[in-house]
């Protein structure tokens, strides 16, 4: 009797493990097919909203290249300058460059832009999800490089020109990164649009 009961066990056991390991592969497939799902709605948001905002992040970057350059020619003419200390020569200049037409659209984006960045189109672009993780990482590091251009005037010498150096680079390595989504929107205030619509 013992002898008869040895395969009903092993049959027993054996019919729990195949259906706990199928429960545990349908399982991991479900789960697998959710995140996957969940990653296609994040990169399709992003996508949306990209449309949107690339005239101003593409303007943006544009805007500060040509902020890092004047601010290297400055820095430049604010050294050769013998009669002043540096931060003084280039504070001068400086505060002549922000009136200048260059000076006044610099300083327009970087306002755009931090109104840009308190929105809630913002976050939908730097949660973006695995797929468009490299999009969203290309976005920050031109944030970034608005940041280390807002007040060159407090930086000594070494360090303003080390800053116009990578923020050149961030622009660069960025703008690459985002021109697939150059399209037919121009408008860098279309995403205040999107904004009211919410």
């Amino acid at each position: 009797m013992t002898i008869k009961k040895k395969p009903v066990i092993i049959t027993a056991l054996a019919l729990c493990g195949i259906a706990l390991a199928t429960w545990a592969v349908l399982h991991y497939k479900a789960k697998h097919e959710m995140e996957e799902q969940y990653q296609n709605s994040l990169a399709e948001r992003f996508d949306a909203a990209m449309d949107i905002a690339f005239p101003l992040i593409n303007e943006y970057a544009n805007a500060m290249n040509e902020r890092a350059d004047s601010i290297e020619a400055l820095a430049q003419r604010s050294k050769e300058d013998k009669d002043k200390n540096f931060n003084s020569a280039f504070g001068r200049l400086w505060e002549q460059f922000i009136r200048t037409q260059g000076g006044r659209k610099g300083s327009a984006m970087l306002e755009e832009y931090e109104y840009f960045k308190i929105s809630p189109v913002f976050p939908l672009l730097m949660e973006s999800g695995d797929k468009k993780k490299k999009e969203a990482e290309a976005i920050q590091k031109i944030t970034r490089a608005g940041i280390l251009l807002t007040e060159p005037y407090v930086l000594p010498y070494d360090s303003l020109m080390n800053a116009t150096k990578e923020a050149h680079q961030y622009l660069s390595e960025s703008l690459e990164v985002i021109e697939p989504y150059r399209g037919e929107n121009k408008d860098i205030h279309a995403w205040r649009n999107m904004v009211s619509r919410k």
